[in-house]
């Protein structure tokens, strides 16, 4: 999968785990599970990410 592609699912994740504090203040958990679920999208961006000079290549 394109690398732009995932960035941005890492990015929108990032950003709506960002404003869920707002509205998820008083639960507990949520900071380490979100934490954890945006590393893990920035994870997969690096690692499944493939740039466009991979394409290329035969």
């Amino acid at each position: 999968m394109s690398r732009r592609i995932l960035a941005f699912v890492a990015l929108a994740i990032s950003i709506l785990y960002g404003a869920g504090f707002t509205l998820f203040r008083d639960v507990d958990g949520y900071p380490a599970v979100g934490g954890a679920i945006v590393a893990l999208a920035w994870i997969a961006t690096g690692m499944f990410g493939r740039s466009d000079d991979d394409s290329r290549r035969p």
